[in-house]
C-alpha cells in the first residue's frame, strides 16, 4: 500500500519491570492526547515529525552445505531498529526519551553507575494513504531508546546551524509473547484506535528482557 508523509510519532516508556510508565514523578512522559505515559509529537507539540525510518525488517537466511549440496537453511534473529526525529521536541520529554534524569541542580544528566540501566520504551508511527484513506500505524511496540546521534553546535558568516531532535529505539522481542513489530491499517473490520493503544503498551509483562529481537531458528 502507498503511504505519504509521516503524520505524528507516539512515544512511551516502560519501567525496568516492563510496566507502562504512567506516573509523572516515576518518570513518565506527560500526555497531550489523554492517554496517561503517552506523548504524540506532532506539528503542534514539536513543529512536525521529520522520519521514521525502519531497518532489519527481514531476517537473514544462511544456507548450510552438506556433502557438496545445500542441506537446510537457518534463519537468524530479527535486527530491527528505528531511526525517528522531529523539529523542536519539548526538551524535557526529549533528555526523558534518552534516559537523562533531572538532577538537584534542575540539569538533565547520564550517569554511568552500577544501577544504570537500559531506557525501555516503545514508538507508533502514523502515516497516511490518500488515495483511499486509510492510516497506516507502524508500531514498534518495545525497545531500548538511545539518541539518535551526535550533537552539533555551530554558525557560519551567514547563519546558526539549526539542530533538530533525533532518537532511535533498537527492537527486542516483547517478553510477553515475543512481538518484535506490527502493522495497523484503519479499514480492517473492527480496527479501534484505543484498543490498538492498549494492545501495543500494555501488552508486555514483568521481566524487561534484553535478549535480541527475535530467535535463531532452523529448517
Amino acid at each position: 500500500m502507498e503511504v505519504r508523509g509521516l503524520n505524528d510519532l507516539i512515544v512511551f516508556k516502560y519501567d525496568n519491570k516492563g510496566v507502562l510508565l504512567t506516573d509523572n514523578d516515576k518518570g513518565a512522559l506527560p500526555t497531550n492526547f489523554g492517554k496517561d505515559g503517552l506523548f504524540r509529537i506532532d506539528l503542534q507539540s514539536s513543529k512536525g515529525a521529520t522520519q521514521a525510518n525502519f531497518t532489519g525488517l527481514n531476517r537473514t537466511t544462511t544456507r548450510i552445505y552438506g556433502s557438496n549440496a545445500a542441506a537446510e537453511t537457518s534463519t537468524g534473529v530479527y535486527q530491527v531498529s528505528g531511526t525517528f526525529g522531529a523539529n523542536d521536541i519539548p526538551h524535557d520529554i526529549f533528555d526523558s526519551l534518552l534516559g537523562l534524569e533531572k538532577d538537584k541542580d534542575l540539569g538533565f544528566g547520564s550517569k554511568v553507575t552500577s544501577k544504570t540501566s537500559d531506557t525501555y520504551g516503545g514508538v507508533i508511527a502514523h502515516s497516511f494513504n490518500p488515495n483511499v484513506g486509510v492510516d497506516l500505524y507502524f508500531a514498534l511496540p518495545y525497545g531500548t531508546l538511545a539518541s539518535g546521534g551526535d550533537l552539533n553546535l555551530g554558525t557560519n558568516t551567514e547563519n546558526e546551524n539549526v539542530v533538530h531532535d533525533a532518537f532511535t529505539l533498537t527492537a527486542l522481542a516483547r517478553p510477553s509473547d515475543g512481538l518484535v513489530y506490527e502493522k495497523f491499517y484503519s479499514d480492517e473490520s473492527g480496527f479501534d484506535f484505543n484498543k490498538m493503544i492498549d494492545f501495543i503498551t500494555k501488552g508486555t509483562v514483568s521481566g524487561a528482557s534484553s535478549r535480541p529481537s527475535g530467535s535463531p531458528t532452523s529448517h
